[in-house]
């Protein structure tokens, strides 16, 4: 699988305009921006790390996750989202131009690894199933497809997404975990891909999520790698820092995070396939002077020399060393 196979060249060069809107949407409210300890541990130790369109980024002494600080609380970060420009393209050209080589490449395997952890942790045949962050509905679509949960929740506030999950005949709430109300000890699976990163408070949505799963029920998360090879390399410049996303958790900082709200951590694993195809594109979008400061002298040298085959070696290497840039935890409520 390639980059553009899931995100098109030519509709990714479309919603500049839209993204662009996005990123000066948070600029001019920059103003309204708080000062964090870190979001992770709540440490007052901090370092600059980098900067990225104005948006400042700290990496914390004690856990090492990194954070855009000073950042956007969670009134700001609701407004954001509901004007979002970007999310409303993404909803009405990508996802519907991307969306069955999404299914068939990303979704169902996906749904099929969180079927088999379910499986595995839990033995139960049934239960409720809640996504957070369900975006286009194509994952709650794929795990309904097993037949397996009785009820598949899908929790979305972009409203251009959210009604895009209705017309998959899904039960949908159109708001914000912090604004869900549902029952306590009620959801047997609570699943958030790409979503923990963008939050004002990663210690609350846990408490949150530990407070809707029943004792022995299952937390399925997924977000980007602080210390994947992108990152650890090229800093700022890697596709996943961006105005949105404000947490970059290690699998350390993710596991103390977890651990520190009633988990046990079962697995954690980086199972990104696509971090190679990646630098390659920065590598050739970036200006020189830019490329050869970020980029060193093996990274360099394995873009331009290496045949497909060393490229999947390298891709391997980098997954099974847990330095992709897509992070998964998977845990149990204590």
């Amino acid at each position: 699988m390639k980059e553009n196979d899931i995100r098109p060249k030519d509709l990714m060069k479309l919603k500049e305009p839209a993204l662009q809107h996005d990123i000066d949407f948070m600029k001019n409210r920059m103003n309204e921006f708080e000062v964090s300890n870190c979001p992770c541990c709540n440490s007052l130790h901090h370092n600059f790390w980098d900067e990225k369109n104005s948006f400042k980024y700290d990496q914390c002494n004690d856990c090492k996750t990194v954070f855009m600080n000073p950042r956007p609380g969670e009134i700001l970060l609701g407004e954001f989202y509901r004007q979002s420009k970007n999310y409303e393209f993404w909803a009405k050209h990508i996802f519907p131009a991307s969306d069955s080589i999404r299914k068939e490449r990303i979704f169902k395997p996906r749904a099929e690894k969180v079927i088999n952890f379910w499986k595995k942790y839990n033995g139960s045949l049934t239960g409720r199933f809640l996504e957070v962050g369900a975006a286009y509905g194509t994952f709650c679509e794929a795990i309904r497809d097993h037949g397996v949960f009785k009820e598949i929740i899908a929790v979305e506030p972009t409203p251009e997404l959210a009604k895009k999950c209705r017309a998959k005949n899904l039960v949908t709430h159109e708001e914000t975990i912090e604004e869900l109300t549902i029952e306590s000890n009620s959801v047997d699976l609570l699943a958030c891909f790409e979503v923990i990163e963008h939050l004002a408070n990663p210690i609350a949505f846990v408490e949150k999520v530990s407070n809707f799963l029943r004792p022995g029920g299952i937390f399925v998360c997924s977000c980007p790698n602080s210390r994947s090879l992108s990152m650890l390399e090229i800093k700022s410049y890697a596709r996943e820092v961006d105005h949105e996303h404000l947490n970059y958790f290690n699998p350390d900082s993710l596991s103390l995070l977890v651990k520190k709200n009633g988990f046990e951590v079962l697995e954690v694993e980086t199972p990104g396939l696509l971090d190679v195809d990646l630098m390659k594109n920065i590598y050739k979008e970036m200006e020189p002077t830019i490329r050869d400061e970020r980029f060193g002298g093996f990274l360099k040298f394995i873009i331009q020399n290496s045949e497909q085959k060393s490229l999947e070696t390298l891709q391997s290497f980098i997954r099974e060393a847990g330095l992709s840039s897509h992070m998964w935890i998977v845990c149990k409520k204590l």
